[in-house]
This record gives C-alpha cells, structure tokens and sequence, in this order.
C-alpha cells in the first residue's frame, strides 16, 4: 500500500478537489485526442488504436477514481494499492494535459514548468486550475518517488 500526506495545506485541497473531480469527469467524455495515433494513414491501425488507448484510459480512469473518491483525498492524504500506482499515474497525467489544454491557456508553458508567474495577476478561475493542476502533479511526484 502507498499512502503519503500532501504537503499542500489541507484548506486548498478540500476546495480544489471539487473541481479536480468535475475535470476528471469532463476528461473522460472526451480524452483520446489528446493521445493521437503517430502519423499513420492506415485506417484500420488507427481504430485498433483509439479502441485501444480509451480501454487503457477506462482501466487506469477507474483507478484514479477511487483516490479521487476517498474522502481523505479532500484532506491531502494519498492511499492507493501498490499495483495501481502506474495506472493511477497515467490517469494524472491524462489528467493534467486535459486540464492544461482546456482551462489554462492563459499560461506559458514556461510559467507552469516553473511558476514563474504571479498567481493572484491571473484570472480567478485560472487561479483554481493552476491549484488542480499543481495538487495532482505533487500527487505524481509522491507516487514516484514511493515506486523508486
């Protein structure tokens, strides 16, 4: 079992994981482009790939779900199965694009790689999807470091 406690004060997360549950919902009715096929013209590898990556992206959704569900997420603290640690992490990241390409394009990528920006200059929602956005990369990078 991995467990671990954001170091993220426990009043953000219980605000912003709302809304990093309502992303993940959003993420799942439309995520596969963010994946495309590599330059390929073959009609029929590019379906066996889509039909491929959306049962990954199901099976590893379902495993992040149930972090994202247990209550002591809203709190910070982090406890997942050790076999789900890798589908857990490929969700987050599926997770975190989806978040970047749809809520935060007011950022430069130079600004997310290393927040340098100030955070109260950006737009309110902004403010709260950079927070989603960071609360799941510590999650990644606690996952990480547990696995090596």
């Amino acid at each position: 079992m991995i467990e671990f406690q954001l170091k993220i004060d426990s009043r953000i997360t219980r605000e912003v994981v709302p809304l990093i549950v309502k992303c993940f919902s959003e993420a799942g009715r439309v995520n596969t482009a963010l994946f495309p096929c590599p330059e390929e013209t073959d009609e029929e590898l590019i379906e066996s790939w889509n039909t491929s990556l959306e049962e990954e992206l199901l099976h590893d959704r379902h495993k992040l779900a149930g972090l994202l569900n247990d209550p002591k997420f809203a709190h910070g603290y982090v406890k997942i199965a050790d076999e789900d640690a890798e589908p857990v992490l490929r969700s987050l990241t599926e997770l975190r694009l989806f978040i970047r390409e749809t809520r935060l394009r007011e950022f430069m990528d130079y600004e997310l790689e290393n927040g340098d920006f100030t955070l109260s200059q950006k737009s309110k929602d902004n403010q709260f999807y950079y927070l989603a956005y960071v609360i799941l990369a510590e999650v990644q990078e606690g996952l990480i470091k547990c696995l090596v």
